[in-house]
């Protein structure tokens, strides 16, 4: 492993004095024909621009050891392991216009064999991911918010393009189990509590059944903003959320949930989130969700499912549109209150059970759940793929570019 000391301002260059390890990418990598390093260790703030990859899944490809603000961009990463992780340092951390490829371990199946974290970063300061490109990886972790907000120190993460959010478990290096698999997502917030300014916006996430494991595609998990500056998700495009097997009939997985985890004290619940102006199609067991927390809304989002597969499969596990549900008991706890859903549109079929059969809502434990719209059935794939027109033509009249800026 290399370990790079670098001045704020000076920047890393690929030059062929620098490269470490294999002179290219596994053969049927994707990026084949690049020239990448070996892993690197980055102990000093700056910026860096590079291609570096890990054939090891026990290393990152590339790691964050300091508190000193580093910018990763224009970068190329490939790993059988994590693709960028910072723990415990206070990461102040920019990754701008990179792409990253999560490699198959090649291991025996178990929870260290499934695909690396594009981002992993607990005990930060503060993260932006802009306009990035993921393929196959398994998500950004991010826990325990350290910042502080008088600097400006938040979570930004914003115009992404990502495609196949992969918990799967290797089986080798030819393949992915069919049955094991860990918990990963698009973006998981765990116990980053009391975070202002944060966004997650304008972001992509496409995940093809049979080729991707994903459980939320965004998922805060005992998580909050702050109630004058609440965490915003808004503006993202989500298709596809799947079992392992597609055809299976147990996955609790979705589009996103906004609150989740139980809690004892409201100081530590999930809290002010809001959701709007999200599309999400085709996520299976749920598109929206509240299971806990308070002070949290969705609203102005398009939910739409045909419960289907590309060859018209049904899909057993197709569950429920939007929901809020007080699924750990905590209102009897005082954690779980003003909990909002309004003015969504909801198509959520569930054709196994006939083919105008849909269940768009479900809202036992909700403060304030009115104006939303249920699509009038049948829902179809057609209308789906209308939705990715939709999604076109709206970073088009906002004039926005997602993913690599090359």
């Amino acid at each position: 492993m290399k370990t790079l000391r670098l001045a704020s301002t000076l920047r890393l260059l690929l030059l062929p004095a620098l490269l470490v390890g294999p002179a290219s990418a596994p053969s049927g990598a994707q990026g084949a024909g690049l020239t990448y390093s070996g892993p690197i260790i980055i102990t000093k703030g700056g910026t860096y621009t590079g291609n570096w990859q890990s054939l090891d899944p026990e290393k990152a490809a590339v790691t964050i050891s300091t508190s000193e603000p580093v910018v990763i961009q224009n970068a190329n990463i490939q790993s059988r392991g994590a693709l960028i992780r910072s723990r415990y340092a206070k990461a102040n951390l920019t990754v701008r216009n990179t792409r990253g490829v999560g490699l198959n371990p090649g291991l025996p199946a178990s929870e260290r064999a499934r695909p690396g974290y594009f981002l992993h970063v607990e005990e930060f300061e503060s993260v932006t991911v802009e306009n990035n490109e993921m393929v196959g990886t398994a998500g950004m972790y991010f826990r325990k918010y350290l910042g502080n907000p008088a600097r400006g120190q938040t979570v930004r993460i914003l115009r992404n393009r990502a495609l196949n959010i992969d918990g799967r478990y290797s089986d080798g290096p030819n393949g992915f189990s069919d049955s094991g698999y860990a918990r990963v997502q698009f973006v998981q917030f765990n116990d980053v509590r009391h975070l202002p300014n944060a966004r997650i916006a304008w972001n992509e996430v496409i995940n093809e059944p049979g080729k991707s494991r994903v459980e939320e595609v965004i998922n805060m998990f005992v998580s909050s903003g702050t109630a004058q500056s609440p965490i915003r998700i808004y503006d993202n495009y989500i298709q596809g959320a799947y079992p392992t097997v597609p055809t299976a009939s147990n996955y609790g997985g979705g589009g996103i949930m906004l609150g989740d985890g139980a809690s004892a004290n409201r100081q530590d619940a999930a809290a002010y989130i809001q959701a709007y102006n999200n599309q999400v199609i085709s996520t299976t067991n749920q598109g929206i969700a509240i299971a806990a927390g308070h002070d949290i809304s969705a609203y102005n989002n398009r939910v739409i499912s045909s419960g289907l597969l590309p060859d018209g499969t049904p899909l057993p596990a197709q569950n429920v549109g939007i929901y809020v549900w007080d699924l750990h008991g905590d209102r009897d706890r005082g954690t779980f209150y003003n909990n909002s859903m309004r003015g969504n549109v909801v198509g959520w079929a569930r054709p196994l059970r006939s083919p105008t059969a849909s269940n768009d809502f479900w809202f036992p434990d909700c403060t304030y759940c009115a104006g939303n719209t249920a699509v009038r059935a049948p829902i179809t794939r057609a209308m789906e793929a209308q939705e990715f027109g939709r999604w076109q033509e709206k970073l088009r009249t906002a004039r926005v570019v997602v993913g690599l800026r090359r």
